[in-house]
């Protein structure tokens, strides 16, 4: 065998017959153990570059009940929204050891099932559910599974798994009362989707923002839909032509804004003069679109770091029973009027 014969597995008995010594003085310099002299791992060394050598993280793995490596998933990695939170997330990983394995389940709650069903043949040493779609039920019996569990942008039981998560109501109620101080008064609302967590906060917080105003959002101008561009087009025609005198509309993401923005070109409607759009997360190109989009702002690589750090804490038994929530910041920008001064 040489360095460049890749038709099979090079062993640790390859290195050991290459550098004339025993299978388990190789097993020492692997592993970085004592016993072993300066010269003689030096040889040991050499044996294993020249073969190619790579030890089986598996098999040590399972020897050491740890595999190094953690389960994320993530609902649709074409969002701006989530690949700062796979960085943050990572950092954390690189810098403990670990390895990330990420899984795309295109907002497909079987999809999701999967993914943690494989995690756990896998034996990763925790997970990490990002806006996860899965009923209450059906997620807590899957996370529960597992070594140890975090959950971004979605409640948990303390026992099951932590929580990472914006205050999405609080968030909600920001936009809504920015609306409303610029004279907005009928709003369109693109909820997102039916089975999203964080879609029901901010449902909330616009009920009880315009409630305490005294406002009334008719059942009709809230319409669930799929969070991207193409879902924001569609919805803004549809809740147009139910009641073409809304002034605002209220986006579930600002991909959907960025399609309720193509919608109201196309129909020749001026924005913010004639509605107002909103949108939600603050994406890098919400500022590019046009006019730039009025927003709310939320440290997603933060969002990633603390969730895995929360991982690596439970991982070693600790913090259970504490969540972490962060608050979103208001963004104003040319889709929405400012304003005006208080008398």
């Amino acid at each position: 065998m040489n360095a460049f014969d890749t038709t099979e597995k090079v062993t640790l008995a390859d290195v050991a017959e290459q550098a004339g010594v025993s299978v388990m003085t190789v097993s020492r310099v692997v592993n970085d153990r004592p016993g072993v002299g300066e010269r003689t791992r030096t040889r040991v060394r050499h044996a294993i570059a020249t073969l190619g050598y790579r030890p089986n993280i598996v098999a040590r793995g399972l020897k050491a009940h740890r595999s190094r490596t953690i389960g994320l998933i993530v609902p649709d990695v074409t969002n701006p929204y989530f690949p700062a939170i796979v960085r943050g997330a990572e950092d954390v990983a690189i810098a403990h050891g670990f390895t990330l394995l990420l899984t795309n389940v295109i907002e497909d709650v079987e999809r999701e099932v999967a993914a943690l069903e494989a995690f756990e043949d896998r034996r990763v040493d925790g997970v990490i559910a990002c806006s996860p779609r899965l009923s209450a039920e059906r997620l807590d019996a899957l996370l529960g599974r597992h070594h140890a569990a975090v959950i971004v942008n979605r409640r948990s039981k303390p026992g099951v798994a932590g929580s990472v998560r914006l205050d999405h109501e609080y968030g909600m109620r920001q936009l809504m009362h920015h609306l409303l101080a610029i004279g907005c008064r009928r709003f369109g609302v693109i909820a997102g989707p039916v089975d999203s967590h964080a879609a029901r906060e901010r449902i909330l917080g616009i009920d009880r923002e315009t409630r305490e105003h005294g406002i009334d959002v008719p059942a009709a101008n809230v319409l669930a839909g799929p969070p991207t561009v193409e879902g924001g087009e569609s919805t803004t025609r549809t809740l147009l032509a139910r009641d073409p005198s809304i002034d605002a509309l209220v986006c579930f993401n600002d991909l959907v804004a960025a399609g309720a923005l193509v919608t109201l070109a196309e129909l020749g409607i001026a924005v913010p003069e004639r509605i107002a759009v909103v949108g939600y997360d603050d994406i890098p190109f919400a500022r590019m679109f046009t006019p730039p989009l009025t927003t709310m702002r939320a440290s997603t690589y933060d969002l990633g770091r603390h969730a895995m750090t929360m991982l690596f804490e439970r991982m070693e038994g600790r913090g259970h029973g504490v969540d972490i929530v962060l608050q979103p910041e208001l963004v104003v920008r040319a889709s929405t009027r400012a304003a005006a001064p208080p008398a």
